[in-house]
């Protein structure tokens, strides 16, 4: 199964991700990441223009 990102929903997650910072930031990132699955990281990267190396330890602070 594939996920595509809307441009709306793309825009949504972007401007959510500017309104925190730090820690929260990167535990919202990672998991939207989570939430998209399989190859999640990698979708991130390309659609969203996020670091793929986002951890899940982040979810664990």
């Amino acid at each position: 199964m594939s996920i595509e990102l809307t441009d709306s929903l793309k825009s949504l997650l972007k401007e959510t991700a500017t309104q925190f910072i730090g820690t929260v930031r990167r535990r919202f990132q990672v998991q939207t990441v989570m939430g998209l699955g399989y190859a999640g990281q990698l979708l991130a990267q390309n659609e969203l223009g996020w670091d793929r190396k986002l951890s899940i330890k982040e979810l664990k602070n």
